[in-house]
Formats: C-alpha cells, structure tokens, sequence
C-alpha cells in the first residue's frame, strides 16, 4: 500500500515523520494481517524487547493515521 504525507509526497520505508501529537517516528517496511506489503511505525517498548529476546518487535500499521496530520521530516538516504 502506498501512503502520501500531507504535503502529497510519498512515504517510504527509512523515512522519519512527524505525527500529529509532535512525535517523530521512523517508517518500516512491515507486512499486513494477510501477509501483504505495508509500512509502519515502532509499536514496541524498547526496554522491554531488550529484556525479553524472545518477543518480536510489533509495529502499527500507518493505514491507522491520518495522513493529513502527518510531515516527513527526513527523507531516506541512499
């Protein structure tokens, strides 16, 4: 799935944005409920990965912002 800041440019995987609530967040490459290619955000603590190995990292979708409230701030180098 494809998403677009509110500024209509094209978020991509590495990319940091800045939500809504002044937050930034970086993009991942993540994969739907149905095993579908998707983007996301960091849902995990990090301390609490950092003490239980066995647990995987978790991400929210970004199909759950609004994507009118949503800036990149950092574009992805290559």
């Amino acid at each position: 799935m494809k998403y677009f800041d509110k500024n209509g440019v094209e978020i991509r995987a590495g990319m940091t944005l800045l939500m809504s609530d002044g937050t930034t967040e970086l993009v991942y490459d993540t994969t739907d409920s149905d095993g579908n290619p998707d983007l996301g955000i960091n849902a995990s603590n990090e301390d609490f990965l950092s003490n239980h190995p066995d647990v995987c990292h978790e991400y929210y979708s970004l199909s759950n912002f609004e994507m009118r409230d949503i800036a990149i701030i950092s574009e992805v180098r290559q």
